[in-house]
């Protein structure tokens, strides 16, 4: 949005312009909703003759139900309902799927910032990773050409599938030292954990997540990528309304979230795909 210039004794420069350096990205806030029935059977009993409220066991699902399909659409190509969110494959494609995101062309000139890094893990330096899945080492250069190709910037962390995290994790157990605590020692109490809940590798995190398709990963920035949040429609409940109008003795509510996942540069993230030997 500015350009520098060097300057010498005098301290002269020239006079700044005005540089048109952001375009306008345009997103559609997608809805969730999840309806809460109360029938009138469950109102009466649940007031005196209960063990377990049968309603608090439902709301707590409400949670459940739209944590796991929040879960579910991050990994999925959703662009055939205009009624979903966004996800990874559209925030981080490279053009070639999606040629469009937010409004803007990434194939237009000087748009290289939302192309997003769709790499096959199949081809050029990665050729093995597509029959032998991850080791270390492949991973070590995927995130280092990651990091280059977003000009400096590493990613956060990086997410697979549980069955292509558990054949990097083979690598990586294999090679594992265990360091004893000086002075310490062991008794049947003692608790001895190996292997990786995650793994740590170019000092990036590398999760395992069960929504994640098998053969892929998924690596974003969160500096430019994040789940918004409409102020509106957080997890709104609507409260209980007597549903005696519809000619029926109830009650029912609603819970509503407003929702979308944006990428401001989808060139700090990244997709891996064609990633082979899934452990399971």
């Amino acid at each position: 949005m500015v350009q520098g210039q060097f300057t010498g004794y005098g301290g002269g420069f020239n006079s700044p312009n005005v540089t048109p350096g952001v375009q306008n990205g345009q997103w559609n806030l997608a809805y969730w909703v999840v309806p809460v029935p109360l029938p009138f059977g469950e109102s009466v009993l649940q007031a005196t003759d209960r063990e377990i409220s049968l309603l608090k066991a439902r709301m707590n699902d409400v949670y459940a139900v739209t944590r796991q399909n929040m879960a579910r659409l991050l990994y999925t190509n959703n662009s055939s309902n205009s009624l979903f969110p966004n996800s990874f494959l559209d925030a981080f494609d490279s053009g070639a799927n999606f040629p469009t995101y937010g409004g803007i062309s990434r194939n237009a000139a000087n748009n290289s910032a939302f192309k997003g890094q769709y790499i096959n893990m199949g081809a050029g330096s990665y050729t093995t990773v597509s029959t032998s899945g991850f080791t270390r080492a492949t991973m070590a250069t995927l995130l280092a050409n990651i990091t280059d190709s977003a000009g400096g910037e590493a990613p956060t962390y990086g997410v697979l599938n549980p069955g292509d995290f558990a054949t990097l994790n083979k690598d990586c157990v294999t090679n594992e030292t265990a360091f004893v605590d000086p002075g310490g020692n062991y008794s049947m109490d003692t608790s001895r954990r190996t292997s990786f809940p995650n793994i740590n590798v170019s000092g990036i995190p590398i999760f395992a997540d069960h929504f994640v398709p098998q053969g892929s990963g998924f690596f974003p920035n969160v500096k430019y990528t994040a789940m918004y949040l409409s102020e509106d429609a957080a997890f709104d409940f609507s409260g209980f309304y007597s549903l005696v109008p519809l000619g029926q003795i109830g009650q029912q509510g609603v819970v509503v979230v407003g929702y979308n996942l944006i990428s401001a540069k989808s060139s700090s993230g990244a997709i891996a795909y064609n990633i082979g030997n899934n452990a399971f």
